[in-house]
């Protein structure tokens, strides 16, 4: 199975970002057939990837795992119409609750980018720091294979 990661900054120009995740991923399901995408649930490129790997999900076999940084997150934000959102995927949470909260979500990045065989992303590698950015130069070193759409 080929594991396909998505990062992206929480803010994102999303004009025509849509149709090239979804180019770039039709182009790869149809040379690949087990499929399975990690996505986060932190920023609108998330939000974007997880609605364009649902739709393709419609032609294509593939496997969608959403990953959450925090289940004490979720347990204090009480919002249980996550559920129902979320009902039609595979969920995850790392064990990382007795990290700090405030890194938790880099390490659940890292935790990704060592799952993934390849990671496609919408960073702008010129800015200064980001989640993102950090997790693609971890990504990097790695040796993984890296699509960034921006």
């Amino acid at each position: 199975m080929i594991t396909i990661t998505f990062f992206g900054h929480r803010l994102v120009l999303k004009a025509d970002l849509c149709q090239k995740l979804y180019d770039c991923l039709n182009g790869i399901l149809k040379k690949e057939k087990n499929i399975r995408f990690l996505i986060g649930t932190h920023g609108e490129f998330d939000s974007i990837a997880l609605s364009v790997c649902r739709e393709l999900r419609r032609v294509f076999s593939c496997k969608i795992t959403v990953v959450f940084t925090s289940l004490s997150f979720l347990q204090k934000k009480g919002d249980y119409s996550l559920a129902d959102f979320y009902k039609d995927v595979e969920t995850l949470t790392y064990d990382i609750e007795n990290v700090f909260y405030k890194k938790r979500i880099a390490v659940s990045n890292q935790k990704m980018v060592d799952e993934s065989d390849i990671i496609i992303c919408y960073v702008d590698m010129s800015r200064a720091s980001s989640g993102a950015k950090k997790a693609i130069v971890y990504g990097i070193k790695k040796n993984k294979k890296i699509i960034n759409l921006f």
